[in-house]
């Protein structure tokens, strides 16, 4: 096991120097904003934060639409670190220790539970190379399951310190809840700890934790929970939504390796009650189960790559109780494998990315930015792709989805108000749409400009044509002017 681990420990220093050098942190057409877009709504959160004093995204209405112990981070480092580069570098090399770390802490408490030396050694190093791979875009994933990790060490060794880390968790990654709570049940009614005095004391300081987060939140920003995941909440009607599983029709390598992943999970569940399955691969496949139904009904949004993460933990689980139990010839050499695997994968795509322009989302940031930061505008409003945009303009820019964009825009998707109320409201000059439709020499718009009919939408038809439009690739933003308040008409189906 030692030469699988120093394996391990060489070729994911190769897939972090990959990665590194793919997200041309310190070169290179990416070189402003080589994250996800969804990371600039943290970033820019942040400067606002530190440049105004005020938790805003668009310098106006305060926002708590981020997962907080992430944006804390993120706050400290862009205070201590004014340069771009070292910034973004320590970003991503944070991530990088976050995923080793949790190889150890996870190796750690599987061997405590009994688990075999080979099974812990695969395991751990799946979910840590998993790990990375959700969180390599600069998002939380990889401080959320470090953390998970780290508070499994303690379940059965200090149930205080178990709750503390616990409850870092649910502030790094709140949906991490579920895995806690199916953990917990087990062990109060099916062990029967349930009617032990000190266990139940011991493990209700996790939601008294949870009711004080909920209490601040409300007290701060009057919602319980992140705004983000309220307005992805926003349904027309509750029903099972197919865009949750969309992504097992995507072309795209990414999505359809998450799609292998969850064919795996799928088929451990028609062994949910079968004796080879251990009881943690089974917590962890009940808590996927939970989360992908609670999330369809809750949400008529697609998935995006990070919201994948509890399958970097239910996966190498299955695929190790199964390898186990089907005897198969090559199990010795598995741990080795997934290493090559990784790093060859970032290898290939490092060399087919090399001097290729292609994040289009930052090439359209970098022309809005470059077309409007030195004129007189300075109110803005955008939909999708608005993190990017907003970090390069540094300007006031109103967040339509009600992911950051406060409590007005939020009420606002709530009850379909029209998109002409929250344009006069807020005095907005330049609203950049991601989707038009022309409908009789009028352009309907609409925010959130998801493609479900289920979900909530602000709508108004604009009657100018637009100032400009931004393209790269196959993404276009129009950009129209809104000044003229007369431009704006409330949508009406006829």
């Amino acid at each position: 096991m030692k030469k699988e681990i120093n394996i391990y420990y060489l070729l994911y220093a190769i897939s972090c120097i990959f990665i590194f050098l793919r997200l041309e942190i310190n070169y290179g057409s990416d070189l402003k904003a080589p994250f996800t877009d969804d990371f600039y709504y943290y970033l820019t959160t942040a400067r606002n934060l530190l440049s105004y004093k005020l938790i805003s995204f668009d310098q106006i209405s305060i926002t708590n639409g981020f997962q907080p112990l992430w944006f804390l981070i993120i706050v400290i480092l862009k205070f201590l670190i004014q340069n771009e580069i070292l910034f973004n570098s320590s970003i991503i090399i944070l991530i990088f220790i976050l995923s080793l770390f949790t190889f150890r802490n996870l190796k750690f408490f599987l061997e405590k539970q009994n688990y075999s030396e080979a099974s812990s050694t695969f395991i751990s190093v799946s979910v840590s190379f998993l790990s990375l791979f959700f969180s390599k875009n600069g998002m939380e994933i990889s401080l959320a399951i470090f953390l998970f990790s780290k508070s499994l060490i303690y379940l059965n060794q200090n149930k205080i310190i178990f709750c503390f880390f616990a409850f870092l968790t649910f502030l790094s990654r709140l949906e991490f809840i579920l895995f806690y709570f199916i953990i917990l049940f087990h062990e109060s009614f099916f062990e029967k700890k349930i009617f032990k005095i000190k266990y139940v004391l011991k493990i209700s300081i996790l939601p008294i934790l949870i009711i004080i987060y909920m209490t601040i939140n409300y007290f701060f920003f009057k919602n319980l929970f992140p705004e983000s995941g309220l307005a992805k909440s926003l349904s027309i009607e509750t029903k099972f939504n197919h865009e949750t599983f969309s992504f097992l029709s995507s072309a795209g390598l990414g999505k359809r390796f998450i799609s292998l992943l969850f064919y795996i999970n799928i088929f451990g569940l028609f062994f949910i009650f079968s004796k080879f399955l251990s009881k943690f691969t089974k917590f962890a496949l009940i808590t996927c189960l939970i989360y992908f139904v609670s999330t369809s009904l809750r949400s008529a949004w697609p998935l995006w790559t990070w919201h994948f993460f509890f399958l970097s933990i239910s996966t190498p689980m299955v695929l190790d109780d199964f390898t186990k139990f089907f005897k198969f010839n090559l199990i010795k050499y598995r741990t080795t494998f997934v290493c090559i695997f990784f790093a060859l994968t970032y290898f290939i795509l490092f060399i087919k990315n090399y001097g290729i322009n292609n994040d289009h989302i930052l090439n359209i940031a970098k022309k809005i930015s470059d077309h409007y930061k030195s004129s007189e505008y300075e109110m803005f409003a955008m939909g999708d792709m608005a993190g990017k945009t907003s970090y390069l303009l540094n300007k006031k820019l109103i967040q339509l989805e009600g992911l950051v964009g406060g409590k007005k825009i939020l009420y606002s998707i709530k009850n379909q108000h029209s998109l002409c109320k929250i344009f006069n409201d807020l005095d907005i000059e330049i609203y950049l749409a991601s989707r038009v439709k022309r409908v009789n020499n009028k352009f309907l718009v609409q925010e959130p400009s998801q493609s479900s009919k289920n979900v909530k939408k602000m709508r108004a038809f604009i009657l100018n044509e637009p100032d400009i439009i931004f393209k790269s690739g196959d993404i276009k933003i129009f950009a129209f002017n809104m000044k003229n308040k007369q431009n704006c008409e409330n949508y009406s189906k006829n």
